[in-house]
Formats: C-alpha cells, sequence, structure tokens
C-alpha cells in the first residue's frame, strides 16, 4: 500500500474509485483506514474517489512521540493532500478527525469545497474532557486490549448492544488486537483534549456539515449542535446510533455525507 513522506512522517494512504470528485476522510482516535470500511464502498458508489490514511500514531504511519494536536495532524492532512495534489475536495472527519477537519478547513478553506464534522466538538465540555481524560489513563495503565474493552460502552448504543451481540463480539474482537502502542493512543487522546475552535468558527465560510449521533453519550449533540451555531455555513444532521454510530448504523450516517456533498458538487452526478 502506498507510503508517501510528508511534514517529516510516512503516511500510510489509499485511493479507491475513480470520481471526478474526491472525498478525504480523516479517522478518529486508535482507528486506522481500515476503520473506513462500511463508508468506501457506498461513497464510491456515489461516484466520488475515497482517499484514507492513517493519522499520526496509528497504522503503518509513523509514529512520533507525543502528546499530538489536532492543529499539528491538520498539518499532517494538509501535507497528504499536497503531495497528492488535492484541490476543491470533501473534507470528512469524525470524532478526533471532526477536529482535525475544522483545524484544516480554518488554516486552508481555499482547498475545500465542503466539510462534513461528525460526532466531534469546537472544544471539549468538562464531562467530555474527563472521559477522554481516562481513556489514555487506561490506555497507559491498562495496556490497548483493555482500554477498547471498556471503551466500547462509550462508542456503541444500548440498541446496538442489544439487536447485535454478534457483530459487536467480532468488533470487540478486532478492537482488541489493535497494534497500536498505549502512548500513541494516549498521544493521539491529547489532540482531543487539547481541541478548541470555539472562537474561530465563525470565520469559516466553507459549507459545513454536522452530524450528532441520538445516544452519543460521550460527545452529545447538545455539544454537537453548540459547534454548529457557530457556523456561519452549517447544516444540521442527527442519525441514529452512539459515537460510533458510522460503524453500528452506517447507512443513515453515509446518506446524510452523501446528500450534502451531492449539494456542492462541481460537476454533474
Amino acid at each position: 500500500m502506498p507510503i508517501v513522506h510528508a511534514n517529516g512522517l510516512d503516511i500510510h494512504y489509499r485511493i479507491t474509485g475513480d470520481g471526478a470528485e474526491t472525498v478525504l476522510l480523516v479517522n478518529g482516535v486508535g482507528d486506522d483506514l481500515e476503520g473506513w470500511a462500511m463508508q468506501v464502498g457506498p461513497l464510491v458508489a456515489a461516484g466520488l474517489r475515497v482517499i484514507t490514511f492513517d493519522n499520526r500514531g496509528v497504522g503503518r504511519t509513523s509514529l512520533p512521540p507525543g502528546p499530538y494536536s489536532s492543529r499539528e495532524m491538520a498539518a499532517d492532512t494538509k501535507a497528504l493532500a499536497d503531495v497528492l495534489g488535492l484541490t476543491g475536495f470533501h473534507l470528512v472527519g469524525v470524532s478526533m478527525g471532526g477536529a482535525i477537519a475544522q483545524e484544516y478547513a480554518l488554516s486552508h478553506p481555499e482547498d475545500l469545497r465542503t466539510v462534513v464534522l461528525a460526532n466531534t466538538y469546537a472544544k471539549p465540555d468538562a464531562y467530555t474532557r474527563a472521559a477522554f481524560d481516562a481513556w489514555g489513563q487506561i490506555a497507559e495503565a491498562g495496556g490497548m486490549p483493555l482500554m477498547m474493552r471498556q471503551q466500547a460502552p462509550w462508542v456503541f448504543s444500548p440498541a446496538f448492544y442489544a439487536a447485535h451481540p454478534r457483530q459487536l463480539a467480532a468488533i470487540l474482537e478486532e478492537m482488541e488486537r489493535s497494534p497500536q502502542p498505549a502512548s500513541a493512543f494516549s498521544a493521539q487522546i491529547a489532540a482531543l483534549l487539547t481541541h478548541d475552535c470555539a472562537d474561530r468558527l465563525g470565520s469559516l465560510r466553507t459549507p459545513a456539515l454536522v452530524i450528532a449521533a441520538d445516544d452519543d453519550i460521550i460527545i452529545r449533540l447538545s455539544l454537537s449542535h453548540r459547534m454548529f451555531e457557530e457556523l456561519p455555513r452549517g447544516t444540521w444532521a442527527i442519525v441514529p446510533g452512539g459515537h460510533a454510530a458510522f460503524v453500528e448504523n452506517p447507512d443513515p450516517w453515509n446518506r446524510a455525507v452523501i446528500e450534502f456533498i451531492d449539494q456542492h458538487r462541481a460537476t454533474v452526478h
């Protein structure tokens, strides 16, 4: 799989499809590019070229010492986009990826046609900061398998637990095999803890879709809506599921993204 050297890192990425317009997907904490397995096919079927990649600290991308910041990781994303020659593309980020996408859109609006900010915030409140801080401490003290097991009730909804126990068990088994070092996971958590675009989003003129999940307990609807209220060209969507709605119930999530992108394409689909 391709690796480019950019912003001092070896960045692992993948290009799928050959659509006339490109969507670049940015992962949440602890996820490598395989985390988008339920999005890539539908996005390609919608006529888009899809680029996924591993953030710093995970997968086959470099694992420099932390802590990381959302601004630093946005610079990584920009470096990858430049190497690949991307212009006029659609940027989609979930959770930590949404924080990275905010920093990218604020710094490089000329690159983007749209930005999607899913299950994320402009700034963590005390509750969410405490939860994410605990994740980092558990990873460092107890190791990644324990971290992934305790993370599940935070990110998957009660309805998913009840209706899809076998699928959940398979997902947890895969999560527990994560090769990401605890130190790198904790370094990514720092980007969530320190992210703050709250006072700058009013200057963002890029069309932005904010997606919130109706049963997300870690980044709650109210926290995402607070971000939406600051966006001059924001669109609001609620989808069913928990924090990982794009995994547990991908169809509504994917549909929201594709319908939004369709409204802002340069080419006729």
